[in-house]
């Protein structure tokens, strides 16, 4: 009965799904429709966690970080950073979809695009909590911003 046990447990564990590197990275998919430009982090299990949108006439970038509503709720600045850069901007919680989101508007052209490297990642912070968005993020930020653009 022993040996039973022990071999259905060794046969349950090499059937279990695996957890992989894989399976734990976020992913951007970026869009265009009816003339905003969005780039959209997902997490391993299809939530969104940010979106990057860019949206005409203004010409504004808002950032919206769905990891930190709870955090950001009675905040009205939040840090945005890109590799050494940090600005302060006004900040605020708003509801998107199902989800409340702590929404960013950067001013157009904002100066931290300059610098971006292909290395860089944002970094939001509100009322000492952050939040480093996945690889990539500071070039789809600056790919969002010269789709809306042009240049």
């Amino acid at each position: 009965m022993r040996v039973q046990l022990a071999a259905v447990l060794c046969m349950a564990t090499l059937s279990a799904p695996s957890f992989s590197a894989a399976q734990t990275q976020s992913t951007w998919t970026s869009s265009y429709t009816d003339g905003v430009v969005t780039a959209t982090e997902t997490d391993a299990r299809g939530r969104i966690t940010a979106m990057i949108q860019c949206r005409p006439p203004t010409g504004d970038l808002v950032l919206s970080d769905f990891t930190l509503a709870r955090d950001g709720r009675r905040a009205r600045t939040s840090a945005v950073g890109i590799g050494n850069m940090t600005v302060n901007v006004p900040s605020r919680v708003e509801r998107n979809g199902r989800d409340d989101a702590l929404m960013i508007n950067l001013p157009q052209r904002p100066p931290i695009l300059a610098g971006v490297q292909p290395t860089d990642h944002i970094t939001v912070t509100v009322n000492n909590r952050s939040h480093t968005l996945s690889d990539g993020s500071a070039v789809k930020m600056k790919e969002v911003a010269y789709g809306c653009w042009g240049s």
